[in-house]
């Protein structure tokens, strides 16, 4: 039986992604800060068929710990800190946990590959947001397209890929990394855009019908996937993926802010009127952010296969029936 390990297994995609992996009759170790974990969308079923172990990024005996205790077959590697704005905030910690915890990950890893030959694919989830300024004058974004992050969030993902990639070059390790663009579906939180507007019509729903959306930039456009399709993309590329490489993992269409909320409106059958929020606004922003998936399909076969219409009303009703946790 192949052995996953997950690291920040209680997170949006962490739970979709040990869901499917249960549902192919693998085992899966989830490593999270504390346990029992907070679970949105991951069943008490599949929950209860899950190894839960505590994982702390930032001490490096609990990483070389884990690591040595967990003989996993494969490594998805999803565990950090995930928020722009809050990154602007506190500059240090997506350093401290996204980059020096990913750190002690690989280095633990190099280790016992040269006492072992211990040498399991390691996926490092990153993100479409490293490309920054590029985006304005790239249309779809590529792999080869230059690096200009905008805020300490996406400085730390591109310093997370460097490392894991050098670790590939200089300790041999089989890393594949993602450039993840926006995704989305049932159990994102509200700190995310679709989720912020899903639980507001979900709410207006209740309430009668008609109701006022607090929003920041409704133009901004952006590629959004659906969470399932992510986690088919992940799994793929520890099967198929070409060690040392990076992989864009997005849709290739981009949705404006206000499509975004025109089709949860639509789909919750309610009216909204949308009032402009300036703290919800991003310090700094690109009009349009828009990625190809070539060399993801080239080396796996994959393609997206959820459609924005069914990916915003399924994280709709899981407000509706689920609540905001």
């Amino acid at each position: 039986m192949t052995i996953n390990l997950v690291t920040g297994a209680d997170g949006f995609v962490g739970q979709h992604l040990i869901a499917e992996l249960l549902d192919r009759g693998e085992r899966v170790v989830g490593a999270v800060k504390e346990t029992p974990p907070a679970l949105t969308t991951l069943s008490q079923d599949h929950a209860s068929q899950v190894e839960w172990t505590v994982l702390e990024l930032e001490e490096r005996e609990t990483v070389a710990a884990l690591i040595s205790e967990v003989r996993a077959d494969r490594i998805f590697h999803l565990a950090g800190l995930s928020s722009v704005a809050e990154s602007h905030d506190d500059p240090v910690a997506p350093l401290r946990v996204n980059v020096v915890g990913t750190l002690y990950l690989l280095e633990e890893l190099a280790r016992i590959r040269k006492l072992e030959s211990y040498d399991p694919p390691i996926l490092i989830s990153g993100s479409g947001q490293v490309y920054g300024a590029s985006a304005t004058r790239y249309r779809p974004l590529t792999e080869k397209h230059p690096l200009q992050p905008m805020d300490p969030y996406s400085v730390s993902k591109a310093a997370q890929e460097m490392l894991g990639l050098q670790f590939h070059r200089a300790n041999g390790l089989f890393v594949v990394v993602t450039r993840s663009f926006n995704h989305t579906g049932p159990g994102q939180r509200p700190t995310f855009v679709a989720g912020q507007f899903a639980k507001t019509v979900a709410e207006i729903r209740v309430a009668g019908g008609s109701g006022v959306v607090r929003a920041g930039n409704m133009d901004a456009r952006r590629d959004f996937t659906d969470v399932r399709d992510v986690v088919q993309a992940y799994i793929a590329l520890t099967e198929d993926g070409v060690a040392g490489q990076v992989y864009n993992v997005c849709s290739g269409r981009s949705y404006s802010v206000a499509e975004l909320l025109e089709i949860l409106a639509d789909v919750g059958g309610v009216n909204v009127e949308v009032e402009q929020d300036p703290a919800r606004m991003r310090r700094v922003d690109v009009p349009e952010m828009l990625g190809s998936y070539a060399r993801l399909a080239e080396a796996t076969g994959w393609s997206p296969q959820v459609d924005m219409r069914r990916s915003l009303g399924d994280l709709l009703e899981w407000y509706a029936t689920r609540g905001d946790d």
